[in-house]
């Protein structure tokens, strides 16, 4: 699960749409109080504010690249590249990839998904909860979807923290047994600051946490430029270095490789 939920990051921050959160940036205290905007109304406006030209929402398809710096004790942090891939109607592929070669790949067509380790030279279905899960990220990821559509039930409210304010969005997933994911939205600028959810490791609930760092423009486009995670005490950072819409990509892309 640890990869899917790395996955969740790496999709998140392709349009700025999402993101999950280790502890909380809004501590006990946070002020709580009914929100001054509807649902549609808040996504209307997170929609101008990261795609106002509907270039993602209308992309065939697009292709990122994050770096990724992980810190490990105390040791020098690991360096690996993050590349997703989506391609219409709804495939998807992300690749870690360190000194140039692939590590591993989740691969997703649309009906079937797969998990690829390159070291291990094995490819493996992913079913049950973990595809849903799989799935669920995807969709949140996919170019002009809304929470609205893809959640069972979306809750809104406002937050106050050190004078800042956010609406606050607690989704509730369709299929059971998944968790809720809780994502906070500035109130003035209507970019995603984070999302909270909680992963499963080894039968244990764990916080997953992701901010938004900081946002740029690409090919018209408001992503996070720069992003940390935290999962378990690892901190884990990421820095777009490439962004492309409408790149071509060929449908072998998102068929399991042969390995030998």
């Amino acid at each position: 699960m640890k990869l899917i939920f790395k996955l969740l990051f790496c999709f998140a921050a392709v349009a700025g749409a999402i993101l999950p959160a280790g502890c909380s940036i809004f501590g006990s205290g946070t002020e709580e109080y009914p929100a001054d905007i509807s649902i549609a109304m808040l996504q209307e406006r997170m929609q101008r504010a990261t795609d106002p030209d509907s270039k993602y929402a209308n992309a065939n398809t697009y292709v990122q690249k994050q770096m990724l710096e992980v810190q490990k004790n105390f040791g020098d942090p690991v360096l690996s590249i993050v590349e997703v891939k989506f391609k219409r109607p709804d495939m998807f592929k992300t690749t870690i990839l360190r000194d140039n070669q692939p590590v591993n790949s989740v691969i997703f067509n649309g009906k079937q998904a797969w998990v690829i380790n390159y070291t291990n030279k094995t490819v493996s279905p992913i079913e049950g909860i973990q595809f849903e899960t799989l799935k669920l990220i995807f969709a949140m990821g996919h170019p002009g979807v809304s929470y609205t559509q893809i959640f069972k039930e979306v809750k809104l409210s406002q937050v106050r923290l050190n004078e800042l304010e956010y609406y606050r969005m607690v989704c509730t997933p369709k299929i059971s047994g998944l968790e809720p994911y809780t994502i906070y939205v500035g109130k003035n600028n209507f970019l995603t600051k984070m999302l909270e959810t909680v992963e499963q490791i080894k039968g244990v609930n764990a916080q997953y946490t992701a901010i938004m760092d900081t946002y740029a423009m690409y090919e018209g486009v408001m992503i996070a430029k720069e992003s940390t995670t935290i999962l378990n005490g690892v901190k884990q950072n990421y820095k777009v270095i490439h962004y492309k819409l409408n790149a071509p990509i060929d449908d072998s892309e998102f068929t399991p490789p042969q390995l030998d």
